[in-house]
């Protein structure tokens, strides 16, 4: 199902998960029991439990509001917000960002919480003591500040964990260890979700039907922090196989034929793997021409009477186009090259034009595999 977007102000688009609602209607079957105990009648006690649920689900707004406002201050792009079963998120990009707006991005959520709860706090203190407006509110403070605290823990994919990989990596000045040092904090906090209602339930030699819920949504959560704590440690140790390409380290020496030249002239003993096809009549835009690969056995079935009447090209396969890349590239700058121009095969060459060798793109996606 399509989320429904929405447009408010200034923010950009909103994205509504269906999801938000099942958030809404578990949250509120959590706290109508606290709601209910309290002599008020079921009715409204249901009208509270919802309510609340409801305000959870605005402050999880606000909250994802606040980091779209200072992503977009730092002059990051930001794309959308959503609200999901699990909360909701920002969606942005931005080009180095630094250090500082990286932390300030990330902690303006759990700020934006804090100063919710304030405000909820001095709402409730002008009301009537037992009334529900002041449940409303004093019950809008509590998840407030739970949800600040949550959020500033020092895991990802938490605002403080974000907060903590953006410090470590620039203290230490390799953000890929910041990376995984708070990603294994996160996936500690995942067990930790479990552990503590699992541990309740153990001491109170059982639970009811609550508890088990409460349980069940905390294992749900951890699984979403588990979840994106190794999406983390598998981006960081793609960054690190992209961080270690070099264009000229990965280039093949490659003996380059036309199409046209005959089997005989390649000589008896020729590696033909080391030997690449390309015809050049009719390059595309951005690629040097059209590459084949000479199949071994192809080849080794001409007689050798007609080897010398036998163009390569009646033994060899499509390999597909193939594109130019600069034997300096490395890392992102080559990845960013390879993307501009997705070709299966490039030729390497060198500053003054020299031809260094050729990188294929099924060995570059092999390497980023870790095979």
């Amino acid at each position: 199902m399509k989320s429904p977007t929405l447009r408010l102000g200034a923010l950009p688009p909103i994205k509504v998960s269906p999801g938000t609602l099942v958030t809404v209607l578990v949250l509120a079957v959590i706290l109508y029991p606290g709601l209910g105990a309290g002599g008020s009648s079921p009715a409204t006690g249901a009208l509270l439990a919802f309510g609340i649920a409801l305000f959870m689900i605005l402050s999880v707004l606000v909250h994802e509001a606040s980091h779209a406002l200072s992503a977009h201050g730092f002059g990051a792009q930001v794309d959308h917000i959503a609200l999901t079963l699990w909360g909701g998120h920002t969606q942005y990009r931005g080009e180095a960002l630094g250090t500082v707006a990286s932390m300030v991005i990330s902690l303006s959520g759990p700020l934006a919480n804090g100063v919710l709860a304030a405000l909820t706090t001095g709402l409730g203190a002008l009301s009537l003591p037992g009334t529900p407006a002041d449940v409303f509110w004093t019950y809008g403070s509590i998840l407030n500040i739970a949800l600040g605290l949550f959020n500033l823990l020092p895991g990802l994919p938490m605002d403080g964990g974000r907060a903590l990989e953006a410090l470590l990596g620039g203290v230490l000045r390799d953000v890929l260890l910041g990376t995984r040092v708070t990603a294994w904090i996160g996936r500690v906090i995942a067990v930790a979700v479990v552990a503590l209602p699992l541990w309740r339930i153990l001491r109170d030699q059982g639970t009811g039907s609550l508890g088990l819920l409460t349980l069940l949504w905390a294992m749900l959560i951890a699984a979403m922090l588990w979840q994106g704590a190794s999406r983390a440690l598998q981006a960081a140790t793609l960054q690190h196989r992209i961080r270690t390409l070099d264009a000229a380290a990965l280039a093949r020496p490659m003996h380059i034929v036309p199409p046209g030249q005959l089997l005989a002239e390649l000589g008896s003993g020729s590696d033909l793997d080391t030997v690449l096809v390309l015809d050049r009549s009719a390059p595309r835009p951005g690629t040097v021409g059209h590459a084949y690969r000479i199949h071994p056995a192809a080849a080794e079935a001409v007689p050798v009477a007609q080897r010398g009447r036998t163009p390569v090209s009646a033994v060899a396969g499509s390999v597909g186009e193939m594109g130019l890349l600069d034997a300096s590239l490395r890392g992102d700058a080559l990845i960013s090259a390879m993307l501009a121009r997705p070709v299966p095969v490039y030729l390497v060459h060198e500053s003054e034009g020299r031809p260094r060798g050729v990188i294929m793109s099924a060995d570059v996606n092999g390497l980023l595999r870790g095979r």
